[in-house]
């Protein structure tokens, strides 16, 4: 197959003429059938040129195309002979150049190692993790390292500074605390003292008025000394039979309560067994009920 840009037909210079000519065309009478005759078969001619150029293009495109395919079938076909040792020699040579890289890292591995413990962050690493590293991995890998224990550093530090705050202000509350209670009891014993000196000046007042009154009780009872003689037998009278009916009536009642205890004693009541026993009370008689027994179910 041959691809040429030149089988285009008509050729530029056979287009390019028939473009000249077509510009030399006129019409200078609208009702002039024969001009516009012409004017009529150039454009035909020259469509007809447009429509051909354009098939012609479209024909030379498949065989563009078909041309191409085949052009790439080809190249597959070439590279897949050499590609593969291309790719098993680049692998060897990668190879040696890993293996002296590796062969040069083991002189760089106890300053590694050394860089990597200086970090502090407790992280395991082996040799042959770190054989492994070519430099910008291994700048990248102990830069990140570094990185996190700051990070670290900082967290624990920003912590340490929350707890020394925290009990910073638990001692500032316990102190205001203290300072509270302090202020409380200094009150509370101001205020007592001026509770004692206003019961002591109470006190004092009472007495007096007490001392006044016993003066001004004296005073009369002296003074009614001699009015009051005349009544002392029929007082001391009617005081002594008060007495004596006072003292029957409590006699009375003494008895009474010896009765009662005895009829409480008598029916079997203790003060232990007191829950088993019932009392109804009308005024005038007691009444008293005790349980027998208990069934339970």
């Amino acid at each position: 197959m041959e691809l040429n840009i030149e089988k285009f037909d008509p050729t530029t210079e056979q287009l390019t003429k028939m473009v000249v000519a077509s510009k030399k065309i006129k019409v200078t009478d609208i009702n002039d059938k024969e001009q516009i005759e012409v004017v009529r078969k150039t454009r035909i001619e020259l469509k007809t040129a447009r429509v051909a150029i354009t098939k012609k293009g479209k024909e030379m495109r498949e065989e563009a195309i078909v041309f191409q395919k085949a052009v790439i079938a080809k190249e597959k076909e070439l590279i897949a002979i050499i590609e593969p040792e291309e790719i098993r020699l680049e692998a060897i040579e990668d190879e040696v150049k890993e293996k002296k890289q590796r062969e040069e890292r083991v002189a760089l591995l106890p300053i590694r190692r050394e860089q990597l413990d200086a970090i502090g962050d407790g992280v395991e690493v082996t040799d042959d993790e770190i054989l492994g590293m070519d430099t910008a991995f291994f700048a990248d890998y102990k830069n990140n390292r570094v990185a996190q224990k700051n990070e670290a550093d900082r967290l624990t530090l920003e912590a340490e500074k929350r707890k020394v705050q925290e009990e910073a202000e638990r001692q500032q509350r316990e102190k205001e605390t203290q300072e509270r209670e302090k202020k409380a009891r200094e009150e509370a014993q101001e205020e007592a003292e001026r509770q004692l000196k206003l019961a002591k000046e109470e006190a004092e007042m009472r007495v007096q008025r007490e001392k006044e009154e016993s003066e001004r009780k004296v005073k009369e009872e002296r003074e009614r000394m001699e009015r009051e003689a005349k009544e002392k037998i029929e007082r001391e009278a009617k005081e002594k039979e008060e007495a004596e009916a006072k003292a029957k009536i409590e006699q009375e009642a003494l008895e009474k309560k010896k009765k009662y205890q005895k009829w409480l004693t008598d029916g079997g009541y203790t003060e232990d067994k007191k829950a088993d026993y019932h009392f109804m009370d009308n005024g005038t008689e007691v009444k008293m009920y005790k349980l027998v027994s208990v069934f339970k179910k």
